[in-house]
């Protein structure tokens, strides 16, 4: 009953959706503007209230759609990318503003980031590629302003990115024989958090070390805090887990409200870097944006029996076997309830583990039946692929 909300904000809808399949062949994804502009006015309503001279970055990675990057831009967002595709797009959709992340950038990476530092911001990954970028700049005799990802002991495979914190001192004296090179941001991220904790430890820890280890000059310097997203959508999907009987059950996944995220990290920087730094604050939000922005419109294809259900389109339209480990509610718009039944609705890939769930909010399940997989926006149209089928259209709810 925790997605309840869920199921019956996709059915208020329903007459929108049903229009739809009455001009379009199932399978598509569906736009919903209306959901990631309530996204996006909630995200930077709890931010602004709590945190600082603050600017948000929408993660292109997450849903490149241009519907969807477009309206995040006209909407007041920058945008973050990692690569330069995205950085193309990011300047198609008209972003005025930028950060660009990734390891193991390319020395045509760092060019074209530099070529663009107007509206870019550059945020550095390693020591050899503040070399890389020194070199380039002053080939190119252009200034770029750049931030240093640092990563926590505590980060397990996180570590991947950035340098270790304690060796930030060493990187800030370093930058300064890169005259275009202009080093006045630190930036850390980590995905899907579903407590406060990652960042409050995080503040906390560069707080103690700049104070510790930074001259008031080198503090001085300090003009921008990026903290990442890995802000989670609050109770929208779960985990499949087997229960007694050896069947597939779920569990909601717990997460705080984006107003409790904004004001756990407000409150750490007021308590550990306003006595320090004046700095203004970025935030990347990826998946709390663009999650419920998309919605997959499924058919069925074929009844075999009472549990097990055949629909016209398969799990390369989200590119992974999502759903043999993650749930989310599956609807019936023709024989729509607010109960689930147990029913394997299977997608139509000739494959064991094409499965959209193992349970649907219906009262039955017949041939041509209307299924929605709600909030589908977020790392799966990105990775959908070619893989027996197409990848679908994209059509507009509205």
């Amino acid at each position: 009953m925790d997605l309840l909300p869920v199921v019956e904000n996709i059915l208020s809808k329903r007459d929108f959706f049903l229009a739809l399949t009455q001009k379009h062949n199932t399978p598509f994804y569906t736009y919903d503007q209306k959901e990631l502009d309530e996204s996006i006015g909630r995200f930077m309503k709890a931010f602004q209230a709590h945190v600082p001279r603050f600017q948000a970055y929408y993660a292109v990675k997450l849903n490149h759609h241009p519907l969807v990057v477009k309206r995040v831009v006209e909407k007041g967002l920058g945008l973050d990318v990692a690569s330069r595709r995205e950085l193309s797009m990011a300047i198609n959709a008209g972003a005025t503003e930028i950060v660009y992340f990734s390891p193991g950038k390319s020395e045509e990476d760092l060019t074209d980031a530099i070529i663009h530092s107007d509206i870019v911001r550059l945020n550095i990954d390693s020591f050899n590629e503040l070399r890389r970028l020194g070199v380039i700049s002053n080939k190119m005799k252009r200034g770029v302003d750049t931030s240093i990802r640092v990563h926590l002991p505590s980060q397990g495979s996180w570590t991947k990115y950035g340098i270790p914190l304690n060796e930030l001192k060493v990187f800030w004296e370093e930058a300064t024989q890169y005259p275009f090179v202009r080093l006045n941001g630190i930036h850390f991220h980590q995905s899907r958090n579903r407590t406060t904790d990652f960042y409050t430890d995080a503040i906390r820890e560069i707080g103690e070390y700049i104070g510790a280890n930074l001259s008031v000059q080198e503090r001085a310097l300090i003009k921008y805090i990026d903290f990442g997203g890995g802000f989670e959508p609050y109770k929208s999907e779960g985990v499949i887990v087997q229960n007694e009987s050896n069947q597939h059950d779920y569990r909601i996944l717990e997460t705080p409200t984006i107003e409790e995220y904004a004001k756990a990290i407000g409150v750490a920087i007021t308590k550990y870097l306003n006595p320090l730094i004046e700095a203004a604050y970025f935030a990347e939000p990826g998946r709390y944006i663009c999650n419920s922005a998309m919605h997959i419109v499924l058919s069925v294809a074929d009844v075999k029996d009472a549990q097990n259900v055949i629909l016209n389109g398969g799990v390369n339209m989200v590119g992974w076997q999502r759903f043999e480990s993650e749930y989310f509610p599956l609807i019936n718009l023709s024989s729509p309830a607010k109960t689930e039944i147990e029913c394997n609705l299977w997608g139509n890939l000739c494959t064991t583990w094409d499965i959209w769930g193992y349970h649907c909010f219906a009262d039955s399940v017949n041939e041509s039946d209307i299924i929605i997989v709600p909030y589908q926006g977020a790392l799966t149209y990105s990775l959908a692929q070619s893989f027996i089928s197409d990848i679908p259209p994209v059509i507009p709810l509205y």
